[in-house]
């Protein structure tokens, strides 16, 4: 089973589509998703939020899922996190295998520095989240973790490697056109461009972190 949170950032039908159909998932809507929700004629499972960025419209769809039965979590606006925190708090309580979030990018830089970080919160709690968007499938490997990807399941050309929290120590990749052996990166000075745009030139590729959180990211045009 997946979980699928649709957030109130950038959502696409094309990938929304395809990440909801990939198999049953249970679908939590946190706050403006619920416009999506309605765009999109899906049901969820779940809505969360405080509601105060939903259009006018959305909010007498949010009376209709609860009237339908639906479970509707309505937050304090005055609150520490995030929706899209709060519905991954949520999430992260179902027995699923992974958590899919859309809608965690769009305009607001704050809002998607946030979410990228919200990857290491499922982490530390046992899962496993990735984060989609139209260009881009983003995911996080922690200290000792492996993560190897198939040249035919690439989301996009271009791959990419950040530390998220610090330095990463001992990176390594293989299979693509750059290929790192126990590298650091995101040290001392904590700059680096590195490993933006790598590419996957065998048919598997793998990427290790010896110490340290880091985003892997695959990109298309």
């Amino acid at each position: 089973m997946q979980v699928v949170i649709i957030g109130g950032g950038s959502v696409d039908t094309e990938t929304a589509i395809r990440v909801i159909r990939r198999e049953k998932a249970y679908i939590i809507a946190a706050d403006r998703g619920l416009d999506y929700c309605r765009l999109l004629h899906i049901r969820p499972d779940l809505a969360v939020g405080d509601f105060d960025s939903v259009s006018a419209g959305t909010k007498e769809l949010l009376d209709e899922f609860a009237r339908s039965g639906i479970r509707i979590i309505e937050l304090n606006p005055i609150k520490d996190d995030t929706d899209l925190e709060a519905a991954l708090d949520i999430a992260m309580r179902i027995n699923c295998d992974t958590i899919n979030i859309l809608g965690a990018t769009g305009s607001r830089v704050d809002h998607i520095l946030g979410n990228l970080t919200l990857l290491k919160k499922a982490k530390r709690n046992g899962k496993n989240a990735v984060i989609y968007d139209r260009t881009n499938r983003i995911r996080m490997i922690s200290g000792g973790e492996k993560f190897t990807l198939a040249k035919k399941d690439q989301y996009g050309k271009y791959i990419s490697l950040f530390p998220l929290f610090g330095e990463c120590q001992g990176v390594s990749a293989t299979g693509v056109f750059y290929p790192l052996d126990g590298k650091d990166i995101g040290g001392e000075d904590g700059y680096f461009t590195l490993t933006i745009s790598n590419e996957i030139t065998e048919d598997k590729a793998a990427f290790f972190v010896e110490k340290g959180d880091l985003l892997v990211i695959e990109s298309r045009d």
